[in-house]
């Protein structure tokens, strides 16, 4: 037998982007105490993960036991083969199912809220609530079945905090800190009425707090960041580290009802830390070195010295898109996208993000993000108005652009700015590769970008200010900081797990209820973790 009762059971705790070393450091100071009694009753382990690669591809990976090649989601904003602007990404776009979509089909009873980027199944006959308590967005909010939306609805109401897209500029830190305080008050008695509303084999709920918090909260909690406030931060200080004492303070209130035979686990499959990326240097660097144009932009090359710069393809008339948003200020833009429809905001920022682009021109360009820089090639073939070849001439784009990346330092302290530049075909390889970005820009954390980029290929790249003063505003950003805790029947106490990864998280859940684990998982079954634990899939595929 897998476990040791015949109807077992698995509360799974997800913390949206909780960082390990500060779950580590505050435990060890005994300030979540709860965690730190999972962690000695049972186990604990920092784990690798796809954030490594593409941050926001973690919990898709998580969710599917699969890495982003074959699941195809990794960021908030990506472009479908076929197509050559962006699109604000869906859940139901990931090209796999969640694990708990194998539980159901394998007949255990599961309950799943708020799940990041996950959005409701068909054919799924537990209970799975969506963007109720999530920070952002990846579909719209609603349950199957429908009808638990409406008892949400009417017992708790709306949820306290903000999702992202109502965060129009850095929020007032004192006001977001009770905000979060009481999303997790209320996503705690949330849980507890799910859990006792209806049987289960399997719960699952996430608490975003940790998410928003890490991003806003960063420069309070930091003192060696650089935007931490010059005559300290008051009684923000303890921010940060204020949601995460509550959470451990409403796991301990879910956990004190359980009966010792349910297995437990507390999990994050990514971090945060201080913010140091160059993302908002990317586009204007790549422009620089000649790899994207702007329509009718009197730019000059430095990606092949010597040579004439590339004539415009053809006379165009400026995008409407493009007219709209330059007669518009940015503020009042963001203003007014606040009171539209989701929908029609989305299709609006999607859709000003390209709006200047001379595709005839372009050989490669950014796709918007704050975290890590994502480069695609415009290739023919897959783009609509693609112009670099497939094979040695794609090949050629992906080298030069590599060379030239790598060789930006940060002038103001002299390091280089990029620590690697990663060919996706090598890392996540797959039949959802294409809709992946061809090459990541992986930032110098200890290069310590603000404002300027420089390499002698194009000259000084600068920002009147730093990546944190400027949209999404975060003081603190996304860093690989995995993690899972574990107590359970068969978990013997104090173990420490290393060489662990978020992709062998789904095969273990799997595995403990005596569920095939799909060939298509790229993690194996955490055997080791457990004592007298039979693996039900003695072929599981390794990384």
């Amino acid at each position: 037998m897998a476990t040791s009762t015949a109807n077992p059971q698995m509360l799974i705790i997800g913390l949206d982007s909780a960082d390990g070393n500060c779950i580590d450091h505050w435990c060890n100071e005994g300030l979540l105490p709860n965690m730190e009694a999972l962690r000695r009753q049972g186990a604990w382990g920092k784990l690798r993960t796809t954030a490594e690669v593409m941050h926001v591809s973690a919990a898709p990976s998580f969710h599917t036991g699969a890495h982003p090649g074959k699941h195809g989601l990794f960021h908030a904003y990506q472009i479908r083969p076929g197509e050559q602007n962006c699109h604000r990404t869906h859940a139901k776009d990931a090209g796999l199912p969640p694990f708990w979509k194998h539980l159901d089909e394998g007949g255990k009873k599961c309950i799943v809220l708020d799940a990041f980027m996950t959005c409701p199944l068909e054919d799924f006959s537990g209970i799975h609530v969506a963007e109720w308590g999530t920070w952002s967005w990846f579909s719209d909010p609603g349950a199957s079945p429908a009808t638990i939306w409406k008892e949400i609805e009417s017992r708790f109401g709306s949820y306290p905090a903000p999702d992202s897209s109502k965060v129009l500029r850095a929020p007032d830190p004192h006001r977001f800190r009770e905000q979060l305080l009481a999303g997790v008050q209320r996503k705690g008695e949330l849980i507890q009425w799910l859990m006792k509303r209806s049987p289960w084999n399997l719960f699952y709920a996430m608490f975003a707090e940790t998410h928003p918090a890490g991003h806003y909260f960063w420069h309070l909690h930091d003192p060696s960041y650089v935007a931490h406030p010059a005559n300290g931060a008051g009684g923000l200080t303890t921010a940060l580290r204020d949601v995460y004492v509550a959470i451990d303070q409403t796991i301990g209130a879910i956990l004190a009802p359980l009966s010792p035979d349910v297995a437990v686990f507390v999990a994050s499959v990514d971090g945060m830390g201080p913010n140091y990326t160059g993302c908002h240097l990317l586009e204007q660097a790549l422009k620089k070195l000649g790899f994207t144009y702007d329509l009718h932009a009197d730019q000059k090359s430095g990606y092949e010295p010597g040579k004439k710069p590339l004539e415009p393809t053809r006379k165009v008339k400026k995008d409407p898109m493009k007219l709209v948003r330059d007669m518009v200020p940015y503020g009042l833009r963001r203003k007014i996208s606040f009171f539209l429809p989701r929908g029609l905001q989305q299709q609006l920022s999607t859709r000003w993000m390209t709006a200047d682009v001379d595709w005839g021109r372009t050989r490669a360009f950014c796709i918007p993000n704050a975290n890590e820089g994502y480069i695609r090639i415009n290739l023919r073939g897959r783009e609509p108005q693609g112009i670099v070849e497939p094979g040695s001439q794609y090949e050629d784009v992906c080298l030069e652009l590599t060379r030239q990346l790598k060789a930006l330092i940060n002038p103001q302290t002299g390091f280089p700015a990029v620590r690697e530049v990663l060919h996706v075909d090598d890392v996540f390889p797959g039949a959802r590769r294409g809709h992946l970005a061809d090459l990541v820009v992986q930032w110098n954390p200890e290069a310590r970008i603000t404002t300027e980029l420089s390499a002698q290929a194009c000259g000084l790249v600068k920002t009147e200010k730093p990546g944190y003063a400027l949209e999404p505003f975060y003081t603190g950003n996304h860093r690989p900081g995995a993690f899972f805790i574990a107590r359970g029947p068969q978990i013997a106490a104090g173990q420490t797990v290393e060489g662990g990864h978020i992709l062998d998280l789904a095969p273990t859940f799997l595995n403990y209820f005596g569920v095939a684990v799909p060939e298509y998982m790229d993690g194996r079954v955490l055997g080791d973790l457990f004592s007298s634990y039979e693996i039900r899939r003695a072929e599981a595929n390794l990384r």
